[in-house]
């Protein structure tokens, strides 16, 4: 049995994929399996699977049903112990499995184990960092500021707690990974290694610029998580969590010039908690701060 399972859930991958699994079999750690989930696609991914020519890797061909839907499977195939997370067009390096292993491996009580990335463009080209940080209660932490987890290809999860969790909702899209990790972090520890370590791919276009999509589904996972009775003891936040997702939205409305969208938003985030007011009121400066920092 191989100590971790490498998930890689794939639609129409065929131009990504080789090199995303590259960079797994390049891992200095190599006791691990790889299981590209072809989630219906219609182009080459499969072959290109095939081709990369290890042993240690599985294809598993479904009917298209989603990102989410593919990531279960590959949880509920595994037969490590560990489950990583490696999305189809991202890159990991060399140790990054070695470092992750080696943490878990030292602190039983940590289910989770993340790491930084770089943001990079279609053709893996830097553009911005994406550090990580520790936290006292990273389930607070996940719901006051999103995505404090990492990006999904960071992750490193015990197979028996991501089964636990019940594996990702295909409700949801763009934020299935911050309902995931959200279930996840009741359950666990979680810890981060604070190197860059996976470089995340981003396009023009995709799901992250949907700001509509986004509310719907940051909202739906808000909902979802506070009528949970697991959630009982964070019932004390709820007022400033959805005020500040309705400040986020405020702000990634107005970052796209839909002023009307923002302003309600904003209206929003300050009947959920009128104390938000101080975050519109530093808008300027932050405006300022981000105005010179991109001149400088």
């Amino acid at each position: 049995m191989p100590e971790v399972s490498v998930v890689i859930p794939a639609y129409n991958a065929e131009r990504t994929l080789g090199e995303t699994l590259a960079s797994a079999i390049a891992q200095t750690f190599d006791d691990f399996e790889l299981i590209v989930v072809d989630d219906g696609s219609t182009d080459a991914t499969a072959d290109v699977a095939r081709a990369a020519g290890d042993e240690r890797i599985r294809v598993l061909t479904t009917a298209n049903r989603g990102v989410a839907r593919a990531r279960t499977h590959g949880i509920q195939e595994a037969d490590g112990q560990l489950v990583a997370f490696l999305d189809a067009d991202d890159i990991w390096m060399p140790t990054k499995l070695e470092r992750q292993v080696a943490l878990l491996s030292t602190r039983p009580e940590v289910g989770m184990c993340f790491t930084a990335a770089i943001r990079v463009d279609a053709d893996a080209r830097p553009i911005a960092p994406m550090q990580v940080r520790e936290y006292g209660d990273y389930c607070a932490a996940l719901l006051l500021h999103s995505m404090v987890a990492g990006c999904i290809s960071s992750g490193v999860v015990r197979r028996t707690l991501a089964l636990e969790a019940g594996g990702f909702d295909p409700a949801f899209s763009q934020s299935a990974d911050w309902d995931f990790w959200l279930r996840l972090s009741r359950l666990t520890d979680f810890a981060p290694v604070p190197d860059p370590l996976v470089r995340y791919r981003t396009y023009a276009g995709n799901m992250s610029s949907d700001i509509p999509l986004l509310e719907r589904d940051t909202f739906a996972v808000l909902d979802k998580f506070f009528a949970d009775p697991a959630s009982e003891p964070y019932l004390p936040l709820r007022s400033r969590v959805y005020s500040n997702h309705w400040m986020i939205c405020s702000g990634s409305y107005l970052h796209a010039g839909h002023v009307r969208a923002s302003t309600r938003c904003l209206w929003r985030g300050l009947v959920a908690d009128p104390a938000s007011i101080r975050r519109p009121l530093g808008m300027p400066r932050r405006w300022i701060a981000r105005l010179t920092s991109a001149s400088a």
